[in-house]
């Protein structure tokens, strides 16, 4: 994969969003009704103590082990002071596509919002939250094999060797010899009377950096084999005799975009040969990272050290588990050096507040989600596990309804298996067949705040089900289904919808509903709607010079947490939380106008519907004809937005757009659009033929968009339907 300058594709991706992302040593969390204020204490490294780590389980443990295998090995503990729910949040739902895992993944390992989406040069999709908070937590990587990536990777005199950098490099066999043949600008062939082992070490001694580091991050970069990449072989068209060995500012839209950009950087920066790449490469790393604080892989990966005054937005790569993939290639080098690993090696450890008591899981292959189904066939069996021979939980009988919160992904026992919850609560596994997908189920239409820091999961009960997200403390949610999950694990629970779509169960004793003559809750919070023009900045501090954190689209909901905290720069600055659980401030208005409005009546979103369209959970389905004029006709507000998160105004709207009424996003699902261009045209019976020969994918938006019959499934029989829809011999309703 290809590493970049993250702050520079983010500008070349998302034009309206700047993507500076900070948190202040001393920024205030607020939490709502009797709980306290509470600030982030300053960043600060220390010493390794037990007794210090007993606010923050799981820790003391597994070191204690680490230091008993190896007396030499110190620690340092850096105490972030940052919320562990802000900081998932900031990794994920903040910026989609901040971190990425490999295509092939599926199941929990991918955002369920982004779905099969793809990133970067294609082949990565957006990781989930339960993947970036299985990454993050170190308490996953405080054993041999993987705590390499929290290694203070400054020089130290004694540690490395030539040799050790060329066991690294290896299996690239690009890089083996005892001279570097290249090509020159002029395509003339070049000689260096160095090896790549030799310059990797002597770069890294210059700029005072693990030549290990190094040798691990252009093997990453570049990868082992017999070739290095395009952006590393001097022979890529316009770019002749240019090399960029460590892929910096390799960003954009597709490879070739990316490889340009890569080889541009280096022609500025006069990268003429694999020496001057390397070397400079080595300064960069040293000079962007290293000295920022970012000493470690870890850190590097994931800024959560402030030391350059910020936080998030300046990491070396998207891959989620890079920095574990390389410390785990570092541990094989020092190994082959030292198979016993005696060295005086120092690791330094983050650690964060309000932390889960225990170690974020890995998360698992079936897909997450919360759709109520109904039986079709004569009877259905529920059993307690993924087999036919497995005890019956429940038999259901044609018609029943019910809900279901996982999708089987892979064979068990011969039979691909979802689980559903019934009606009391009691969960089990049915073979996944024999039911089809329902509108969401309400009975209720209601805003709402979190109280306190909670989860949402896929289903009611804390048992048997898997945490989604972590709500924020004041942030909204709509509750949509109520008085249906009585006393399951000791909660009675609602199902909600959050703002980007996705719906969930959260115990109701922690939210509280918005009322409807004031709009405000129980405990004092207001929920506002962004009434100007242009939307507004989010920013850090109250200020127009000061970071934004996030945009607010007008149309959105705010929760006001606290009134006229400033009037910097002729503004009035509210504090507000957004709806994705983001802390910060607001331009409340100026003398002239307002830019916020309190809600004064509870006007969470009813079905959208009209002709030829309408809402379904948090799709919005479509007809073949259906434009951003007939949505807007119905929702004057809508805001679409096509597959690139590019605003469109006017035209057809396609598979894969989104659209945001009234705070809340909803996927469109247009009917004969498989390839998301925006019309059924021949491309898509093509596209869907293709899908049933495998040799074409679908994802899961345009799975919904080809079963133009309805039957739950794409067959034949949709291929037929779209080919007969262009003759103009059938019809394509919803």
């Amino acid at each position: 994969m290809f590493s970049d300058n993250i702050l520079l594709q983010f500008r070349d991706t998302l034009v309206k969003i700047i993507y500076i992302m900070m948190i202040m040593i001393f920024l205030s969390c607020i939490f709502l009704g009797t709980m306290s204020n509470k600030v982030y204490a300053a960043q600060y490294t220390e010493k390794y103590s037990s007794s210090a780590l007993k606010s923050y389980p799981g820790y003391s443990d597994l070191i204690e082990k680490l230091k008993k295998a190896h007396p030499n090995w110190t620690f340092t503990m850096l105490y972030t002071g940052l919320d562990w729910n802000q900081v998932i949040k900031n990794e994920t739902t903040a910026l989609h596509g901040r971190n990425l895992i490999e295509g092939s993944k599926t199941g929990e390992w991918v955002c369920s919002y982004c779905d099969d989406d793809k990133y970067d040069n294609g082949s990565w999709k957006c990781a989930s939250e339960a993947t970036v908070a299985y990454y993050m937590d170190p308490r996953n990587s405080l054993y041999e094999d993987y705590i390499f990536q929290f290694e203070n990777l400054k020089w130290v005199d004694g540690v490395y060797t030539v040799a050790g950098v060329n066991k690294i490099i290896s299996d690239c066999k690009y890089m083996q010899g005892n001279k570097i043949t290249y090509t020159k600008t002029n395509g003339k062939t070049g000689t260096i009377n160095k090896s790549y082992a030799q310059v990797i070490y002597d770069a890294a001694k210059k700029y005072k950096i693990s030549p290990y580091h190094l040798a691990a991050r252009i093997r990453q970069e570049q990868g082992p084999g017999n070739n290095a990449s395009s952006t590393a072989t001097g022979k890529y068209s316009s770019y002749n005799g240019y090399y960029n060995f460590f892929n910096i500012n390799a960003y954009g839209s597709g490879s070739s975009t990316i490889i340009k950009n890569a080889l541009k950087y280096a022609k500025n920066q006069g990268w003429t040969d694999p020496e001057k790449s390397i070397t400079g490469g080595a300064k960069f790393v040293a000079d962007e990272y290293i000295t920022q604080g970012q000493s470690t892989l870890y850190l590097q990966k994931f800024d959560v050290d402030n030391s350059d005054g910020s936080l998030y937005w300046h990491q070396y790569m998207q891959n989620v588990s890079a920095s574990k993939t390389e410390g785990s290639t570092i541990l094989k080098t020092y190994k082959g050096i030292d198979s016993k690993l005696s060295g005086s090696f120092n690791f330094v450890i983050p650690v964060y507040n309000n932390m889960p008591d225990t170690k974020c899981p890995q998360p698992g292959s079936q897909s997450i989600v919360t759709q109520d189904i109904q039986i079709t066939s004569s009877s259905v069996i529920v059993r307690s596990s993924k087999s036919t021979t497995a005890s019956k939980v429940a038999t259901l009988s044609k018609n029943t309804k019910l809900l279901r919160i996982e999708i089987g992904n892979t064979k068990s026992n011969g039979y691909y298996w979802d689980k559903v919850v019934l009606s009391n609560g009691k969960k089990g596994y049915i073979i996944s067949e024999g039911f089809k997908i329902l509108d969401d189920i309400t009975n209720c239409n209601v805003k709402a705040v979190a109280t306190t820091d909670v989860n949402v999961r896929n289903g009611p009960g804390t048992s048997g089900t898997t945490v989604i997200t972590t709500l924020s403390a004041g942030q909204i949610v709509t509750i949509v289904e109520k008085n249906k999950y009585k006393k399951i694990d000791g909660e009675n629970w609602v199902r909600v919808y959050l703002s980007d779509g996705r719906a969930g169960y959260v115990a109701e004793e922690y939210v509280d509903e918005v009322s409807n003559s004031t709009g405000t809750t129980a405990k004092g919070t207001e929920i506002v709607k962004v009434i100007c023009d242009s939307g507004l900045s989010i920013r850090e501090e109250p200020g127009t010079s000061k970071k934004i954190l996030k945009y607010a689209d007008k149309g959105d909901y705010l929760t006001r947490t606290a009134k006229e905290v400033s009037n910097a720069n002729g503004y009035v600055w509210d504090k507000v939380i957004t709806d994705d659980g983001i802390d910060g401030y607001v331009a409340r208005g100026d003398s002239k106008e307002d830019y916020i409005e309190v809600v004064k009546s509870n006007v969470s979103v009813t079905q959208v519907k009209g002709s030829g369209f309408k809402s379904s959970g948090t799709a919005l389905v479509c007809e073949p004809k259906i434009t951003v004029e007939n949505i807007k006709k119905v929702e004057s507000d809508a805001v679409v937005k096509n597959a690139s998160g590019k605003e469109v105004k006017s035209g057809n709207v396609g598979t894969g757009y989104t659209v945001k009424i009234d705070g809340k996003t909803y996927t469109i699902r247009k009917l004969g659009d498989a390839t998301g261009d925006g019309k059924a045209s021949s491309a898509d019976y093509v596209r869907i033929k293709n899908y049933l020969r495998k040799k074409a994918s679908l994802n899961s938006n345009q799975k919904y968009a080809a079963d133009v019959t309805g039957d739950g499934k794409v067959t034949s029989a949709d291929y037929v339907r779209v080919k007969n829809y262009l003759r103009n011999k059938a019809k394509i309703n919803i």
